[in-house]
């Protein structure tokens, strides 16, 4: 698969060659149906019972973009919350495609569970990556990394860079518990972002933005460069992903698992 063969975004594949090809040339893929319906459903239901257990405890979280409740609301420590989240982080195809990425050595930073409910807020395209230091020639001013922030950053095109870029150093697989439609709030992404080197603004809405429609059981996979985020759901039921996110050995996790995961969690583990 090459830039010569006319696609100008990734499309749902089963091809592990078309798929590695798409994260190189689009910054994401789509790898579709890697678990069959029957596991999704019992994914999709132990999903439910959580968030409406977490909601009725009064330990709901919600995404910083909200300001109605009940709207977007994520589930942490999904290791914790049911044998059924095991099959999407521990899937063979999504862990090679994730190493295509990162390499052979990957940490999960984090593994959660996000829902939009109709009426959500679309939230800012954004890069997962923020927290990198960008390149600079030798006598130019650096990043001083305790003083980044996501507000403070190089806005601009998503066009190809022509000076270094830092390389991807985190990897997300976020899975399709329910299908990803444009109706449902699917995730937005910026084909080709990946190689601008910049951010994207959140003041402005014209980037050339792709819904990723994927049938539930698929995994949309991104590299930590690509300008992504979640769309507006105005269909009449919830939208479903599962975020497994991965790593490189020398960073910092999102999720402290020594304190957090409860030891029955790792009964099983690899």
């Amino acid at each position: 698969m090459g830039a010569t063969d006319g696609r100008t975004k990734p499309e749902a594949s089963t091809d592990l060659e078309q798929l590695r090809s798409d994260l190189d040339r689009f910054g994401y893929c789509i790898a579709a149906n890697l678990i069959p319906p029957d596991r999704v459903a019992a994914i999709r239901a132990r999903f439910l019972e959580q968030a409406a257990a977490e909601r009725r405890d009064g330990h709901e979280r919600t995404d910083k973009v909200e300001t109605v409740s009940h709207r977007n609301q994520w589930v942490y420590m999904l290791v914790n919350k049911g044998i059924e989240f095991r099959e999407p982080l521990l899937n063979p195809t999504a862990l090679s495609l994730v190493r295509h990425v990162l390499g052979p050595e990957i940490l999960l930073s984090d593994y959660a569970a996000h829902v939009t409910h109709p009426g959500n807020r679309m939230m800012d395209l954004h890069i997962d990556q923020w927290w990198m230091p960008h390149p600079r020639m030798p006598g130019e001013p650096h990043q001083r990394p305790g003083t980044i922030t996501r507000q403070q950053q190089p806005y601009g095109e998503p066009v190809r860079a022509n000076h270094p870029l830092n390389p991807p150093v985190v990897c997300n697989c976020f899975w399709a518990i329910t299908d990803f439609t444009p109706e449902n709030g699917a995730t937005r992404l910026v084909p080709e972002s990946h190689l601008s080197g910049k951010h994207p603004d959140p003041a402005r809405l014209d980037y050339p933005e792709i819904q990723a429609e994927a049938p539930a059981g698929s995994a949309i996979i991104w590299e930590g460069r690509t300008w992504h985020g979640a769309g507006i759901n105005r269909s009449r039921g919830p939208r479903i992903g599962v975020s497994a996110y991965f790593t490189g050995p020398q960073f910092r996790q999102m999720a402290n698992w020594t304190y957090g995961a409860k030891p029955e969690a790792y009964a099983d583990a690899p």
